[in-house]
């Protein structure tokens, strides 16, 4: 009895003592910082990390527009922070991973054993395929969807593919990237465009599209900026966005509530543990900071600034 009691004050302990993390993040990031999460609270069970996820627009929205506080936010795109949060809401921002645009699908999707790199264009517009991609408006996977498609009409030399991809009636569009994959999954749709390590991570099947288009490679960085699209901005102006290689970024705002279990979770994030759950999620993980004067002290420290 005397056990049961010791244990129950324990628990009752942690309980009352415990602190919440608020985490906005992009919906691709879902499954990788869902698995940190799970980690990082064994290691500090007081804490309780509460995962939000959305498109990394709204979670720019829900902080500047929504007055909705978050202890850290995680976003698919970098230019989102300086675009949107500077200089009131945030004032550094840490680029940590980056992607490529692929073209997933299952087992169960139509024409799955004749598509390749050299006709998906073709198949996609066929009259009994479904195909889909997010919100450009909410979701950069979205709006990376689009500038794919700009720069596939010129690679592959196909006037009016783009205006084609916009007209056609067999898409679909949802808010997030990390929806299309329960709709591949139900045979609900054929084939969606995706980040690469989402397709890795839900076990998909997909086509790796040329660099030149994929939005991976820096290489190609001058060629990506030929395209672009307009995406709600501050104020509901429009604001332009030009391709560019894909990179992720996070910050902690300026009125995050709990800023020492934020960067206790980064160190966490960076520590041998958290790089190996970055590995096995399919994803890079590495440190370029702007603004790294404006680090707290910790982070600082850890990466040498």
């Amino acid at each position: 009895m005397k056990k049961i009691i010791t244990f129950l004050f324990v628990i009752l302990t942690i309980i009352s003592f415990s602190k919440k993390l608020i985490i906005f993040h992009a919906g691709s990031l879902t499954n990788v910082l869902k698995t940190i999460a799970v980690e990082f609270e064994k290691v500090n069970p007081v804490v309780e990390v509460q995962l939000m996820s959305s498109g990394s627009l709204v979670v720019a929205r829900k902080i500047t527009e929504l007055g909705q506080i978050a202890d850290l936010a995680f976003v698919a795109d970098y230019i989102i922070i300086p675009n949107f949060l500077y200089p009131k809401y945030s004032n550094f921002n840490v680029i940590f991973s980056n992607n490529s645009m692929v073209l997933a699908y299952t087992d169960n999707s139509k024409y799955r054993k004749k598509i390749n790199k050299d006709n998906w264009y073709k198949i996609i517009f066929d009259k009994n395929v479904i195909f889909g991609y997010s919100n450009p408006d909410l979701d950069p996977c979205g709006y990376r969807t689009l500038i794919t498609m700009q720069l596939a009409e010129k690679y592959y030399n196909l006037n009016g593919l783009y205006e084609k991809f916009l007209n056609s009636k067999n898409r679909m569009i949802l808010k997030k990237s990390i929806d299309l994959i329960a709709y591949l999954e139900a045979n609900e749709m054929d084939y969606a465009f995706l980040y690469k390590s989402e397709a890795f991570q839900h076990d998909l099947n997909y086509i790796e599209l040329p660099e030149e288009i994929n939005l991976s490679s820096v290489k190609f960085e001058e060629n990506y900026k030929k395209a672009f699209v307009e995406v709600p901005g501050k104020s509901g102006k429009k604001t332009r966005i030009y391709g560019k290689s894909i990179n992720y970024s996070f910050t902690i705002p300026e009125n995050a509530n709990n800023k020492k279990d934020a960067i206790n979770f980064i160190k966490f994030m960076y520590s041998e543990k958290g790089q190996k759950i970055f590995k096995e999620k399919g994803m890079n993980l590495f440190v370029n900071v702007d603004n790294p004067k404006n680090l707290p002290s910790e982070l600082k420290k850890l990466w040498g600034y």
